[in-house]
């Protein structure tokens, strides 16, 4: 397992209701011990996406916001 440096949220995703929730980085492991209900389905550097965001171009920023936020 590879523990994140720096500024990170985890996105995990209940198994039976779908709720959705992003832990910090001190939180995680409270919900990956908890496998049988909780699915880790992201792990997110802030720092990196947001200097990615700064960087990008106008139409690959507008890719990646949607991206972000389409529902799966």
């Amino acid at each position: 397992m590879n523990i994140p440096i720096g500024p990170a949220a985890f996105v995990f995703k209940h198994k039976r209701t779908g709720q959705v929730v992003v832990v910090s980085n001190e939180r995680w492991h409270e919900l990956y011990d908890k496998k049988e209900d909780w699915e880790h389905t992201a792990s997110l550097n802030a720092c990196g996406a947001l200097q990615y965001m700064i960087d990008a171009k106008p139409a690959e920023r507008n890719r990646y916001i949607k991206r972000l936020t389409e529902y799966p």
